[in-house]
């Protein structure tokens, strides 16, 4: 009898013992705040990571677009990458395509007649348009007809579409005195009626891109945007 009740007793010794090992007493207050300070450290670091990822992923864009502009700016210059030949740039699609309207058309440096000129587009020739500008300007305007002009005891022709400069309007004649600046001769000038010329007071400018990487601007009289 005496074996039977050790024997329950042992087992529930057992039994308490094994339930106590698994359901631990709570933990202390400075344990849970350890607890949460390693949580939290947990938490920065994978948030570090995160900002590290982002920043790197930003970083290897803009090194693809400072790639991309340097390529561009060597073409337009007529370099090459090490280990090739040199090659006519081709225009970048970066805005609509358009054509030149008439021949000995002026790509200037700024959008006016007044800009140094960087070259003359060729009749018909595609460009791409890559910004616009709005000029209000009362001294510019185009011929709508030819014209001869004189300075420095010579004289030169200017065919219809020359682009010209107002230096006076002459209400009792109707006639405007314009110059046109050769680059031979210099400031030449002319007396015209004023059927002979258009004014382009508000006009649009366009910034183009050549086939051969050469940029500069046009009067949108002379462009067709398709």
């Amino acid at each position: 009898m005496k074996t039977n009740y050790y024997f329950i007793v042992a087992l529930l010794i057992a039994f308490f013992w094994t339930a106590c090992g698994s359901d631990p007493s709570p933990k202390t207050g400075e344990e849970l705040e350890k607890a949460k300070t390693e949580l939290e450290a947990k938490k920065k670091e994978l948030a570090d990571k995160q900002e590290i990822a982002r920043i790197e992923k930003e970083l290897q864009e803009l090194n693809q677009q400072i790639k991309q502009v340097n390529k561009e700016e060597d073409q337009a210059s007529g370099k090459s990458e090490p280990g090739t030949k040199n090659a006519t740039p081709s225009a970048t699609n970066t805005g609509p395509q358009s054509r030149i309207i008439g021949t000995g058309v002026t790509m200037r440096k700024d959008a006016s007649v007044q800009s140094d000129k960087i070259s003359s587009f060729n009749a018909n020739e595609a460009v791409t348009v890559l910004e616009t500008k709005n000029v209000d300007n009362d001294k510019e305007a185009v011929l709508t007809k030819a014209i001869t002009l004189t300075g420095g005891g010579s004289e030169i022709k200017l065919p219809k579409g020359k682009a010209v400069v107002i230096e006076e309007y002459k209400s009792e004649s109707n006639t405007y005195l314009v110059t046109y600046q050769d680059p031979q001769k210099g400031k030449m000038s002319a007396d015209i009626d004023a059927s002979a010329i258009e004014t382009i007071t508000y006009s649009t400018w366009y910034r183009v891109k050549r086939s051969n990487g050469q940029t500069g601007w046009v009067l949108g009289k002379f462009l067709q945007n398709n």
